[in-house]
């Protein structure tokens, strides 16, 4: 028995979290990466998640999973394992941020995502009650072992997600390290002038940014550095405590889909520029 925990897919105003509007949270690990050739992979960005189409030998139609950097593994929805007939291992432990979950890990699943194969062996997890915060059923997450190993540029606006072979900061108005610690991608950034402070990189939260300030008053409006970049007016969620230890926030996809997004798993940086 192994327990797992960290976080993804990370929707608000679904359920309260410490008195405020607030998510769902699916807490788990990292797998390792792959390498890749370079390819396009199209995304429909919508519920301010990014949604994209994968595809399996045993389903005639696509399945819908999400791009969810936030997510430390790979995740197949327990009911579409089912009906697809894939075969599960022996359960495990998947730690929500209040709560346990049971999940299994899958024996059999071959899929790909524009011809990219993805997780063989993802974990599977019930993701009903998350789907229900969606436009559609959540088949799957690619988490954060989609990135390992690989530079990723996310481009909102063209609708696609890009596999580079090489990431070129020229043109960027942001370039952060990145800090891979506890399956979880990390940026430091400041909030209304403070020190600068670890925040997850969430694809998988639609809202911009959540921040750690200890009082927890709901939504208030903020001023946000990002390297060179700052950007004012942000949406933030506030929280009285931490989300994850050692981590004081969720940079997400209302800050993330203003940018041309690159995830360099390689280097360990994330590069901004402007779409």
């Amino acid at each position: 028995m192994v327990s797992w925990w960290h976080g993804g897919c990370f929707i608000r105003s679904v359920r309260a979290l410490v008195g405020i509007p607030s998510v769902i949270f699916i807490c788990l690990f990292i797998l390792g990466g792959e390498s890749h050739a370079a390819r396009v992979i199209p995304l429909e960005y919508r519920d301010g998640l990014i949604w994209v189409k994968v595809r399996t030998a045993t389903s005639a139609a696509p399945l819908n999973f999400l791009v969810d950097s936030g997510a430390g593994a790979s995740v197949l929805n327990l009911p579409t394992a089912h009906r697809l007939g894939v075969r599960l291992g022996l359960p495990e432990k998947v730690r929500r941020v209040a709560a346990s979950a049971s999940a299994w890990r899958a024996t059999d699943f071959h899929a790909d995502v524009a011809g990219i194969p993805v997780a063989q062996n993802p974990l599977v997890l019930d993701l009903s009650e998350t789907s229900a915060a969606c436009s559609r059923t959540i088949d799957g997450l690619l988490g954060a072992d989609f990135f390992s190993g690989r530079i990723v540029e996310i481009d909102f606006k063209a609708g696609c997600i890009r596999l580079l072979d090489k990431a070129d900061a020229g043109g960027c108005c942001a370039v952060m390290p990145l800090k891979l610690e506890h399956a979880a991608m990390c940026v430091r950034v400041s909030v209304n002038g403070s020190a600068l402070k670890w925040a997850r990189l969430d694809t998988g939260c639609d809202d911009g940014l959540h921040w750690v300030d200890g009082a927890g008053s709901g939504y208030v409006r903020t001023s946000l550095q990002l390297g060179g970049e700052r950007i004012s007016n942000v949406r933030t969620a506030l929280h009285r405590s931490a989300i994850f230890p050692s981590e004081s926030g969720l940079l997400g996809n209302g800050v993330l889909s203003s940018y041309r997004v690159i995830i360099d798993g390689v280097n360990r940086r994330l590069l901004l520029a402007r779409a």
